[in-house]
């Protein structure tokens, strides 16, 4: 997007649990925008001194965009005799989501990611890993403080940036085993011809992250990019039986 009219610099297009869709003057559209972790300048998280957990950056930054480097897809069908297999896979590459599912389900500790750090128990502790703190001189310094893993999930919930998601996937979209009944089996009953298939659809999903399926997360509207809970797509099956008279 290279500029909006009279001199706006940004437009919220939706906003959701926190993360706004935003079109920005000079930015591509549909950035998504919420908070953060405080990081120092090597990018390690900053923790509180005294409790040992993260602390969230109360400016409202970039944490993705919706749109895909790329989408694309492939169809196709193989035929031998009277059979056929036909099948179609579709998806994208590259884009971001805000999946709510994720956020909420660390915070909550569902999420098979909340495990570290309460392997053996609920109340084990652990040391943030590669976070740092500030020092009463200024200087940031390794963190050595123990937190509950518990309390650290818990503590996800306050920077947006937990929830945002890699919404690169790849899908099974359409899967067909059709079989063209002889014609002089169909003439038996009164057809020219007649196929009989198996079909099955959204039959799998390759994706970069395990959470959500990140086609849920896009719709018809402008506000793109946001997962709240959204069942996955369903998978089903079915039987065709095409003829002609």
């Amino acid at each position: 997007m290279l500029s909006l009219s009279n001199g706006v610099q940004r437009i919220v297009v939706g906003n959701y649990w926190g993360v706004s869709v935003t079109a920005d003057s000079g930015q591509p559209y549909g950035t998504l925008v919420g908070t953060k972790w405080q990081r120092d300048d090597q990018g390690h998280i900053v923790v509180d001194s005294a409790s040992g957990l993260p602390v969230r950056d109360s400016k409202q930054v970039p944490l993705g965009n919706y749109n895909a480097d790329w989408v694309g897809g492939i169809t196709n069908t193989f035929t031998y005799k009277n059979l056929s297999l036909s099948f179609s896979f579709d998806g994208q590459m590259g884009g971001n989501v805000y999946s709510v599912t994720k956020w909420f389900g660390q915070y909550s500790g569902v999420l098979q990611a909340t495990l570290q750090g309460r392997e053996h128990d609920w109340n084990d502790m652990f040391v943030v890993p590669n976070a740092v703190y500030q020092s009463g001189s200024g200087a940031f310094l390794p963190d050595t403080v123990h937190v509950l893993a518990q309390d650290y999930w818990h503590n996800t919930f306050y920077a947006n940036e937990m929830g945002i998601l890699d919404a690169s996937y790849l899908k099974l979209r359409e899967l067909r085993l059709a079989y063209e009944v002889p014609s002089s089996i169909a003439q038996h009953f009164g057809l020219s011809a007649a196929t009989i298939a198996l079909v099955g659809h959204n039959l799998l999903l390759w994706a970069k992250q395990p959470t959500i399926d990140p086609e849920t997360a896009f719709d018809t509207s402008n506000r793109q990019g946001v997962e709240n809970g959204q069942l996955p797509t369903a998978r089903s099956f079915g039987f065709t039986l095409s003829v002609r008279p």
